[in-house]
């Protein structure tokens, strides 16, 4: 609990707890000027339309922002409407709003000012003769993978179905597919996108090579995106579920992850997500989600060691894709709490098998505080481990390339994903300082581990879709400056730069 108090200030106003007393008259005449733009499409403070948008947030923490006015387009002709009127009023803040997933206020939700929600802008479709999908950012990946099942493909995509498609395409996506196809954005190879002036244009990853790269991991921050163009992959009967297991049995568990970081390129059809779970009394519980692209897992392999090990409940069998995904999100969809993320990017260290121990100790110790006080019943915090194999970074690259400039060169790495999730406004601070805590100490041990072992100068990028607000994301792209010069040139207002939510150059 090392530096929380002097943290509460920057994270109440990082996070939007100090709430803008009202909307300014700037503000209620962008409004106004949409609603006449966009007749029908604009709903006001206590309306039916008002209120069922601002509580589909996935964090119950977002539902706490109030915009002005909810935009809520059916194509990209009314998008562009809604653009061409925000750029004529330079104090208006807004945000875009795909899923409600991200758990950050203030980048699919905004206070006092204008929120585009997506929603009605969905739908997918599949041409079998080019093996394309089309797909627009409203909804969620159950609705994709859904609408693509009975075509035999899949598009690389959430590994859980309630996750939101916009947000999740643009800021890189992981997935269960990524050792065989890369990331999720690595296979889209066009963006129907409103444009900062207000323009729509249709990016194609052929003819305007940088910027489809800038677009692949970027977030929103090149315009709003309506529909994204995507490689399908065939796929049939997969195999996977979720087992939970005994922290009894964490070392033998954090010693089968050991091996099997290593092999993405031997079984690319492979792909788990671990979690270790703090709830409150100390209790601590493992859960694995597996997946195996094929019916059955093979029975020789680091995958097979991890099967191996006894667990108290498993829903692991064969299934479609989208049955997987649609079981996957479940146990998420059930929470009713506010959330937190923050991400850390570590290497794969072969002398280190007791790191994950380590790291999970350490995690430990920092919410034993909060988790063992009686009164925070319901909260519990995680650290997922996620296998960054090499092999997703050579797949980036013979697809062209991606914004966080991954490579096969790289090394093999893990994503982690610190997760808080509590019932309390009041707590917004204690959790968020919390957060910040593990990843400093990361950032000391990572650096340490690295000396001892003669591994300095590895590339580390941080994963966007699993980050806090206030981590400099893009700051550690390789390509920072190229993609910031870019985002200047298609945005010289600072439309998307300064007014609106997310991740920045």
């Amino acid at each position: 609990m090392r530096h929380v108090l002097r943290s509460i200030v920057a994270s109440l106003l990082l996070h939007g707890t100090f709430a803008i007393a009202a909307p300014d008259e700037s503000t209620k005449q962008a409004c106004r000027d949409i609603a006449t733009a966009v007749p029908g499409r604009v709903s006001y403070p206590n309306s039916i339309a008002y209120l069922s948008e601002i509580t589909k947030y996935w964090s119950t923490a977002l539902r706490d922002l109030k915009p002005a006015c909810v935009i809520l387009p059916k194509s990209v002709e009314e998008v562009s409407a809604a653009i061409k009127v925000l750029s004529k009023y330079p104090g208006v803040n807004f945000a875009a709003k795909s899923g409600g997933h991200d758990p950050n206020p203030g980048h699919g939700s905004v206070q006092d000012g204008v929120l585009i929600a997506l929603r009605e802008v969905s739908g997918t479709t599949y041409d079998n003769e080019s093996n394309l999908a089309y797909i627009k950012p409203g909804g969620e990946w159950n609705d994709v993978i859904g609408a693509l099942d009975p075509q035999g493909v899949a598009v690389v995509g959430g590994r859980l179905g309630l996750v939101g498609v916009g947000g999740y395409l643009l800021q890189g996506g992981i997935s269960f597919l990524s050792a065989q196809y890369g990331l999720a954005a690595d296979s889209v190879v066009g963006w129907e996108t409103v444009l900062p002036n207000g323009t729509i244009a249709n990016i194609d990853a052929s003819r305007q090579k940088d910027l489809a790269v800038a677009m692949r991991g970027s977030g929103s921050q090149f315009g709003i995106v309506t529909r994204f163009t995507i490689e399908a992959h065939p796929i049939g009967k997969v195999w996977g579920g979720m087992r939970i297991y005994d922290a009894a049995n964490a070392d033998k568990i954090y010693a089968a992850l050991h091996n099997f970081i290593p092999n993405g390129a031997d079984d690319p059809k492979a792909a788990i997500i671990l979690t270790n779970v703090d709830a409150v009394g100390g209790i601590r519980t493992i859960l694995i989600f597996y997946f195996y692209d094929g019916t059955t897992p093979p029975i020789n392999s680091p995958l097979a060691e991890l099967l191996a090990i006894p667990s108290i409940l498993s829903t692991t069998k064969a299934r479609s894709y989208a049955d997987l995904l649609k079981t996957n999100g479940e146990g998420a969809a059930l929470l009713n709490s506010r959330i937190s993320f923050r991400t850390s990017t570590i290497p794969y260290i072969k002398s280190r098998p007791r790191m994950y121990t380590e790291i999970a100790k350490k995690w430990k110790e920092i919410t034993a505080s909060y988790l063992t006080n009686p009164i925070h019943l319901t909260s519990k915090c995680s650290v997922d481990f996620q296998p960054f194999p090499a092999i997703i970074g050579k797949e980036s690259q013979r697809r062209g390339g991606n914004a966080m400039g991954i490579s096969e060169a790289d090394g093999d790495r893990l994503l982690l994903e610190f997760q808080c999730s509590w019932a309390l406004a009041a707590d917004d601070p204690i959790l968020y300082a919390m957060s910040r805590d593990i990843t400093a100490w990361l950032d000391v041990k990572v650096t340490e581990w690295l000396a001892e072992d003669n591994m300095q100068n590895r590339y580390l990028p941080l994963f966007m879709n699993d980050a806090m607000g206030d981590q400099n994301v893009t700051g550690t792209y390789k390509e920072y400056a190229k993609f910031k010069n870019l985002q200047e040139d298609i945005d010289p207002q600072g439309l998307f730069h300064a007014r609106a939510g997310g991740y920045k150059y």
